[in-house]
């Protein structure tokens, strides 16, 4: 699953992408399973196992998410933390330092009882 979304990510970064970007990329894909996972999670982990079978779930349930927020992280390289910019007279601002609410709605977050 981690390779079709890797695949789909190198298609919308287009010719911007070059083969050494692949670790990093795969990098992005894995940190933007684990933000979905916890979204998804919510009552946290007790175990790495727990949270990997979980980012496998995210990958199957919400990969385009996983991709948008993979893809939204690379379009903003360089620019981590910052909310907004100006630059040889353009400006621009993004809705938060982090990932965006909107990037995350619809992502239904499972509860067990224990």
């Amino acid at each position: 699953m981690k390779e079709e979304i890797l695949n789909e990510l190198i298609e919308c970064i287009g010719d911007d992408y070059t083969p050494e970007q692949s670790s990093f990329l795969l990098i992005l894909i894995d940190d933007a399973a684990e933000e979905v996972a916890r979204v998804m999670y919510p009552y946290g982990f007790e175990t790495d196992f727990e949270m990997e079978k979980a980012k496998q779930n995210a990958m199957k349930r919400y990969k385009s998410k996983i991709r948008k927020i993979a893809q939204y992280y690379y379009d903003k390289q360089g620019k981590e933390g910052v909310v907004s910019f100006s630059e040889s007279g353009t400006s621009v601002s993004y809705e938060t330092s982090g990932t965006p609410l909107s990037l995350l709605r619809g992502i239904i977050p499972v509860a067990k009882i224990v």
